[in-house]
């Protein structure tokens, strides 16, 4: 492997990026301005509501047949902005009576059915048995008749009122909730941390309190907030069909239905509380995905971010630190151009050696927070042959699985690529478009997942699953796929392959879906393939054949493996090279054998010496000091200075460049690299 020199002396950005508080719910809002004026048309729609009713008096139903259906204008006084009806009645006047109905037959149903619905089916799913089945069928009984109908057949047997229309409205969507806030909980009931406050002693009704309803209040009031539209609507198609509001109450479904036959002579009677009607619907619909964000804790943050960067960032450089002058554009975009005609043609340039798999060369990639903009990675460089396995090294939150996500195409929409070049095979793929970049997913780049159970959809069988990227990139029929599913499940070792093909994958062991894992990541023979923590969560023997069918696999089609790692034996017995990173930098690269047998990194050292096998019986385990930075204080200087003993002034002063310091493939990043080799 030959490392490509990379100069890291700029500080990274974010360093003094201040700490903030979590922003407010009104500070989020502002961000988000569609959400933010269907926020305002709202509040103003419950304001009316609310306080209307109280300062227009007698208005909405005052007659006066000297002012029989006068058309909206200026010169009839306020109340006569909208015009009147055929009894001279204000239209204004009528329209703000009729949102305080409207809103007390809406609101009353969705909450007593949200409350009721999320009880019980929270309740049912954390007690399970027959208490889950029994509220599930009746669930069931009450979906089988549509809400409308059964509101129709109801209130034609009663007498139709306000309160009565809430009682069937919230009867009718009790279902809803109950079956929302059931799924919620049977996938929450069995988590770790639910099982932790039962050995507490919590109770049923506290568990949920605490432990399940903060979770699922976000999709239950992203239900509710849309709801709030149906049940309106509902309410609106009853008045409108005459088994609703009665006068002398008044609601928008009711003028509608009452101003229906003067369309053509008086069409503000109509319109106007129609009008409403959409408005109010179309401003919770687009409200109810500003709270689904917005009461999630782990989405909040997103909110914070301007709404064209929480998209997925298309494919090529963004724009920031680095960037190419405006007369270099025109070139980068002839140069993608050209790149993707001659990829969708089936054929990648080949690099100057012919064996270069991979090349990353100066990548930088920022990511969005709170607290503003860090630099997650730092001008990342190095390179990957064919048939060869090189092992990126380092503590958790180091930069390993961004680099692979930023080489796959997966980061995340919140992440930037500032800088650099990815080459995979002579292409350099940040600057292909989404759909030519795809193209390169399976036959030439794959990755394997580290959490197979996840990494898998667990209502798809394996077979169809494994079948898929033949499907995709070959255009084989069902049945041919099936058949080289079969085949892959075969070639790693699963056994009755063809019966296995039909199972879900729930139904495999740990080890077994890691293997299905490999065997889709192969299944095209892709030159470059990323393995992620491949045998995360496994026993040593499992992990052992884990990594031998790697290296068979990759012997049988000469592919280049990149190896996400902490197990320094996976690394000192898998890889031929290795990539020590610290904190979004690649600090040391060179041949496995030569880097731990001579370390030239502080911070490589501190790694090697921290196996417990070189402890001395009894005494303390060895460990690096101290943690790495968070990426919003990342030191100008040297990034590992202050848990380095051989940190001097200069480190806090000059980021060292990572340089070759031999002829044998071997690069540090070090002031003192020289005096930690004598050492």
């Amino acid at each position: 492997m030959t490392t490509t020199v990379t100069a890291t002396a700029d500080p990274p950005t974010g360093t003094d990026a201040p700490r903030t508080r979590p922003p407010r719910w009104w500070t989020l809002l502002g961000k988000d301005r569609v959400a933010a004026v269907a926020a305002v048309l709202l509040a103003l729609v419950f304001l009316i509501a609310l306080s209307g009713p109280l300062l227009i008096g007698d208005r909405a139903t005052r007659q006066d047949l000297t002012a029989s259906l006068r058309p909206p204008s200026f010169d009839h006084g306020f109340y006569g902005l909208l015009g009147t009806d055929v009894l001279g009645r204000s239209v204004l006047a009528r329209l703000v009576e009729a949102a305080a109905t409207t809103l007390s037959v809406a609101l009353p149903a969705v909450v007593c059915s949200l409350v009721i619905g999320s009880a019980i089916g929270m309740w049912a799913s954390y007690r399970g048995g027959w208490r889950e089945s029994a509220a599930m069928r009746v669930a069931d009984v009450i979906l089988s008749f549509p809400s409308l109908l059964l509101a129709v057949v109801v209130l034609y047997v009663f007498a139709p009122s306000a309160t009565n229309i809430v009682l069937i409205l919230a009867l009718a969507r009790i279902p809803v909730y109950l079956r929302t806030a059931r799924a919620e909980g049977a996938e929450l009931r069995s988590r770790l941390f639910v099982d932790a406050a039962r050995t507490f002693g919590a109770g049923t009704w506290p568990t949920i309190y605490r432990h399940i309803l903060p979770i699922a209040m976000p999709t239950l009031l992203t239900v509710a907030t849309l709801d709030f539209c149906f049940v309106m609507l509902t309410e609106s198609s009853l008045s409108f069909l005459g088994i609703g509001i009665q006068p002398p109450e008044i609601s928008w479904g009711l003028m509608v239905a009452q101003g229906r036959q003067y369309l053509q002579t008086a069409w503000w009677i109509a319109v106007l509380p129609g009008l409403a009607i959409v408005l109010t619907t179309v401003s919770a619909t687009v409200l109810a995905a500003w709270v689904r964000l917005a009461t999630d804790p782990a989405q909040r943050w997103r909110l914070t971010l301007p709404r064209n960067k929480r998209r997925r960032p298309a494919a090529g450089p963004v724009a920031g630190e680095g960037t190419a002058p405006a007369p270099e554009v025109a070139e980068v975009a002839e140069a993608a151009a050209e790149a993707e005609v001659a990829e969708s043609d089936g054929v990648l340039a080949e690099s100057t050696t012919g064996r270069r798999a991979l090349e990353v060369e100066r990548l930088s990639v920022d990511l969005r927070t709170p607290s503003g903009t860090v630099r997650a990675l730092d001008s990342v460089s190095f390179t990957l042959d064919k048939g060869r396995t090189l092992a990126l090294l380092g503590e958790s939150g180091c930069g390993k699985s961004m680099t692979a996500q930023s080489i796959a195409g997966l980061l995340e929409p919140v992440a930037d690529v500032a800088g650099g070049a990815i080459r995979v095979g002579g292409t350099d793929v940040l600057r292909l478009s989404a759909t030519a970049r795809k193209r390169l997913a399976g036959p030439v780049l794959s990755i394997v997942f580290q959490d197979a159970l996840t990494a898998m959809n667990p209502v798809q069988t394996v077979g169809k699953q494994l079948g898929e990227p033949f499907r995709i990139h070959r255009g084989l029929s069902r049945r041919q796929a099936r058949d080289k599913a079969v085949e892959l499940m075969e070639s790693v070792g699963i056994p009755e392959p063809r019966v296995r093909a039909r199972s879900y994958p729930h139904q495999f062991s740990g080890g077994m879906r890691q293997r299905l894992l490999i065997a889709m990541a192969v299944a095209l023979g892709p030159d470059v393939l990323i393995a992620d923590e491949p045998t995360t969560a496994l026993d040593v023997t499992v992990q052992a054949q884990i990594m031998r069918l790697l290296r068979d696999l990759q012997a049988e089609h000469d592919m280049a493996v990149l190896l996400i790692t902490h197990d320094l034996a996976v690394v000192s017995e898998r890889a031929d090279d290795v990539a020590v990173m610290y904190a979004g930098n690649v600090v040391e690269t060179g041949p496995v054998r030569e880097v731990f047998a001579n370390p030239r990194h502080p911070y490589t050292k501190g790694l090697l010496d921290s196996v417990p096998e070189h402890a001395e019986r009894g005494g303390p385990l060895p460990a690096v000091p101290g943690s790495p930075p968070e990426l919003s204080a990342v030191p100008p200087g040297c990034v590992f200075q202050a848990r380095c003993p051989l940190a001097r002034e200069r480190c806090a002063e000059v980021r060292p460049r990572l340089v070759s310091d031999d002829g044998a493939g071997r690069a540090v990043a070090c002031h003192f690299s020289e005096e930690l080799a004598r050492v």
